[in-house]
């Protein structure tokens, strides 16, 4: 074929708009290189479309017809005007005898389909009789020509998808994903133009490229920051897409530079060191429009999303639209999963059953007679209720997979009418009772005169259970017989939640606000109810209530499975109460739903559908402990895992028997407890008393209290040294408990420690190492008093800081000479670690910073928590931080230059194999550090459509 479409069209107005439009997108569009392999077409060859007004005549020119018979497809463009025009009517028809029906594509771009389509294309000949059909059509029908304009991007995809023989869905998933690639190509770019602007210097090149390199670690830091944001907000994905785009395309030979930060915004994105078990954020849907309502299947494959007007059902796991159908055109439509594979919707014309058993693909099974806005389920599915608007009655049919649709009978409302909106094709206020009892006896419907009844559904007896009021809300469902449901009246403002058992006639239980509403949830579970920011149990036999959860904010919605609720908030959190996690969001999420392994959550200010996944922990579990023991710290011991706190301690083996436990004296009083890695020793600080600890049975190893008593106990990473009464310093070795060295202080001394065989002290605002002193003068202390706040081996001498709460000066001495390094601003009390080499000194107030011993700053942490403790750990440095909430993590950092590479939840230090060993609050799992070049791996096959097996991610690793 010469063209691959022919675009037929009335010429003028939005018709030769749309056409025009069209046309463009088509010959412009470049076909996804996997659908492109697939069906040998990298783009369309060519488009016909008349740009010259055509006569009249119905007689076609031998051009036109030449073109009719040279292409594939014809893409008829439908409006209320098409049927006035013989010229396009015989081209329909010409084609049609040349080609076929079934190759004419039919968009509508306003009108209805009665009066839009040609009438011989929606005839076919079945068996000698005429039958009518719905052709294949894309619909952009819309209020202004711009808003069609607008449709057309998206359901170019549709007409394309049959001229490229592939499914519109596989189509759309790819657009899509490119549609993601390009948004993080727009911002890489948007910073490229922001880097070549003003480019022109008369700097030399080396100079240019200088800039040029520091511009992109910029710009790759904000893309880290921005890929961090995208996964507080839920969009996995996107956070991917981000963090990739951040980094080198080529590892083994970057175009741009390798950037830490981007790296770790990677591995947060996968999840790579994420070994807390809960609901994470997974996928993130797009859809057209904000949905009015989102549903989770009961095998939890499948999520339904309603939005104007149209029904998506979504594969969890992957996230990709498998099925779209068209629903009735109002806001109130609905849709329920049944437990047989069934998804009930009320459908364009008619109510409709879809089958999403089997494979992925869910199809058409079965229609209802009637149309319908309102769904209701018996809990036992045998029984479907259907109400159209303010119709005066209620359609029951049968929800058995083998008679789905069969008419049961109706309930008549006698006269009366639930209550719509006035626009019902904008605005869903879901303020309407229409629910089943679970065997489906009983059927509740709320009115627009403010009342509400219970009806027999076999007779059509009425009870009223809400007599006639100023009601402008009704919400509710059926546990068993036992009916929950709220309402709210206005002028004044009175809220209640009704508690009315069915199978008796009566009402059980009644609780009312003046102020603020109750949300009640009715479901297999059981009967729950929210106000305020506490959700309650609600007894189905007695009506009262019991506190089941509470939230941080006022509840906006909530939903009940897998053990725990998913509680959306007002100010836009979300959050799980099973398995803990807190997520924020830029929208209050009005629909959650949640099952054993996903839940979802929507907004009708959004057409964001996020998925989220019950993960389970990554890595593999190395001990069980009590989750009810309090510790602080855990360390890998060279023969134990080390549990301790300021109350005691306890050593587990490697397979997780508890091997001894031992409780500390006077927990109250304890100032300070250190870890000693090269014994497992721990070393429990008071003021005037100094206790070792043996890592190998938890016995006390040492006590130093001395008849004098102690004046003061400072820990070094090589021992502590204990100052008595009388001025003896005692250096202690940690790892044996015995007296390494001791030296006799001058009288007058505040604070001392042996370090290097020397001792050094203060007094009086001066700091003395041997024969050696530095004034107060010096150290810009002012006569301030100094204190001693840490101490280390740096290279073949020592170092140590001494601090005024003001200023920091760290000084060295290499056996021969005292010499002053450098001195740092802080802002009161301090701690200073030295560790590879570097200085870190980290205020309790304020980022911790790293420094050369020459005092040259090589780069701060801007970490919302204090940084406790700085150690080696496999070739890195870790650099162990507690957060406000005392929550535990460690930042991996390179030796050179210290960039962060990971960000460690729980990080207690690495086995010998080099494995990590992560803290999860109820387990410590051992995690292996993975590369660059396997995190760019796996979020490559994630951003495939699926995330690698255990098997598959092990044989990255092996290389």
């Amino acid at each position: 074929m010469r063209y691959d479409a022919f675009i037929s069209y009335r010429h003028g107005g939005l018709d030769g708009r749309v056409a025009e439009k069209l046309h463009k997108m088509l010959e412009s569009y470049r076909v996804p290189e996997a659908i492109a392999k697939r069906t040998g077409k990298k783009k369309l060859a060519r488009v016909f479309r008349d740009r010259e007004e055509l006569p009249t005549s119905a007689n076609l020119s031998d051009s036109i017809n030449e073109a009719l018979e040279s292409s594939e497809f014809m893409l008829l463009i439908c409006s209320r005007r098409t049927c006035e025009s013989l010229w396009v009517m015989r081209e329909v028809e010409r084609f049609g005898q040349l080609h076929g029906k079934d190759k004419i594509i039919t968009l509508l771009i306003d009108g209805e389909p009665d009066e839009s389509f040609p009438h011989g294309l929606r005839e076919r000949e079945v068996g000698g009789e005429t039958v009518f059909v719905e052709p294949l059509a894309a619909d952009i029908r819309a209020e202004t020509a711009k808003g069609s304009l607008k449709l057309l991007k998206e359901e170019k995809l549709r007409l394309l998808a049959p001229i490229l023989g592939c499914a519109f869905d596989d189509l759309r998933r790819r657009h899509r994903r490119r549609r993601l690639q390009r948004a993080a190509a727009v911002i890489a770019a948007a910073f490229a133009f922001a880097i070549s602007f003003g480019m022109f210097s008369a700097y030399q090149l080396m100079q240019i490229n200088r800039q040029m390199q520091l511009k992109l670690e910029n710009q790759s830091m904000v893309l880290a920051e921005y890929s961090a944001a995208q996964l507080a907000a839920g969009d996995r994905d996107m956070a991917i897409l981000l963090a990739l785009a951040a980094l080198p395309d080529d590892i083994s030979r970057p175009q741009r530079p390798l950037v830490a930060e981007a790296e770790m915004a990677l591995a947060e994105a996968l999840g790579v060191y994420d070994i807390t078990e809960g609901f994470k954020p997974h996928r993130a849907v797009t859809l057209p429009a904000p949905p009015g309502r989102v549903v989770l299947s009961p095998d939890e494959r499948f999520a339904a999303a309603l939005y104007p007007y149209e029904l998506a059902i979504i594969n969890t796991e992957n996230g990709r639209v498998t099925a779209v159908a068209p629903t009735i055109r109002s806001a109130l439509a609905d849709a329920l999963f049944l437990r047989n594979g069934l998804i009930v919707f009320t459908g364009e014309d008619e109510i409709q059953a879809y089958s999403v058993n089997g494979d992925d693909r869910p199809k058409p099974f079965a229609s209802f007679p009637g149309r319908a806005t309102n769904l209701a389920v018996s809990g036992d599915e045998l029984v479907i209720a259907a109400v159209y608007k303010d119709e005066g009655r209620a359609m029951l049919f049968s929800g058995e997979a083998h008679a789905i649709g069969g008419v049961l009978g109706e309930v008549d409302f006698a006269g009366k009418s639930m209550r719509i909106p006035a626009d019902d094709g904008f605005i869903n206020p879901h303020d309407t009772l229409f629910a089943l009892s679970a065997d489906g006896a009983k059927l509740a419907v709320s009115f627009s005169d403010g009342s509400a009844s219970v009806f027999d559904a076999a007779t059509g007896h009425e009870t009223v259970i809400y007599a006639p009021s100023g009601a402008v809300h009704f919400s509710g469902g059926f546990y068993g017989d036992t009916l929950l449901f709220s309402v709210v009246e206005t002028e004044p403002y009175y809220s209640a939640l009704v508690v009315y058992d069915a199978a008796k006639g009566e009402e059980i239980g009644r609780y009312e606000s003046n102020d603020l509403n109750f949300i009640p949830l009715a479901d297999t579970y059981g009967l729950f109810a929210s106000f305020d920011n506490h959700i309650m149990a609600v007894d189905a036999q007695t009506g009262d209530v019991l506190h089941a959860a509470s939230s941080g904010a006022r509840v906006a919605a909530f939903s009940f499975g897998g053990g725990g609720f998913l509680i959306s908030e007002r100010d836009g959190a979300y959050r799980f109460t099973a398995q803990g996690g807190v997520f924020e969001s830029d929208y209050v999420c009005h629909f959650t739903d949640i099952g054993s392994r996903y839940a979802l959550t929507g907004s009708r200010d959004s057409k964001t559908v996020r998925i989220l996944k019950k993960n389970p922990a990554v890595g593999e579990a190395i001990i069980y402990y009590d989750m009810s023991y309090r510790f602080s710290e855990a360390k890998i011991g060279p023969e134990n895992i080390v549990f301790y706190s300021h109350t005691g301690m306890r050593l587990f083996d490697f397979d997780g028997n508890l091997a001894a436990e031992t409780l500390f004296f006077d927990p109250e009083l304890v100032r300070n407890t250190e870890y000693d890695a090269q014994s497992g020793n721990v070393a429990v600080i008071y003021d005037s008393v100094f206790r070792l600890y043996s890592g190998t049975d938890a016995t006390l190893l040492l006590e130093a209290r001395g008849k004098p008593g102690v004046r003061s106990v400072i820990y070094t990473e090589f021992g502590v040294s204990v100052t008595d009464e009388d001025g003896l310093v005692t250096l202690y070795d940690l790892a044996t408990g015995g007296a390494a060295d001791t030296r006799q202080a001058p009288e007058g001394t505040e604070r001392a420690l042996i370090l290097g065989g020397e001792l050094v002290h203060v007094a009086g605002g001066t700091v003395f190492h041997g024969p050696y002193e530095i004034s107060a003068g010096q150290m810009a202390f002012g006569g301030r008093m100094a204190d001693i706040i840490g101490a280390g081996r740096i290279g073949g001498g020592y170092a140590f800081a001494v601090s005024d709460d003001e200023s920091i000066h760290v000084l060295t001495f290499d056996g021969g000479s005292l010499k002053s390094a450098f001195f740092a601003e802080t802002r009161g009390r301090a701690e200073a670690y030295f560790t590879g080499g570097c200085v870190f000194i980290s205020p309790m107030h304020g980022d911790a910073s790293a420094y050369t011993l020459d005092g040259r700053f090589i780069r701060s942490f801007a970490q919302s928590g204090y940084l406790a403790e700085v150690f080696e750990a496999g070739g890195y440095i870790a650099a162990g931080y507690v957060s406000s909430a005392s929550e535990r993590y460690s930042l991996l950092l390179r030796p050179d230059g210290l960039e962060t590479v990971a960000l460690l939840p729980g990080f207690l230090g690495m086995t010998s194999d080099g494995l990590l060993v992560l803290d999860s609050g109820a387990r410590l799992n051992a995690v292996r550090l993975v590369t660059t070049p396997e995190l760019v791996n796996m979020a490559r096959y994630r951003l495939g459509g699926r995330e690698l097996t255990a098997e598959e991610t092990e044989a990255f690793r092996a290389g």
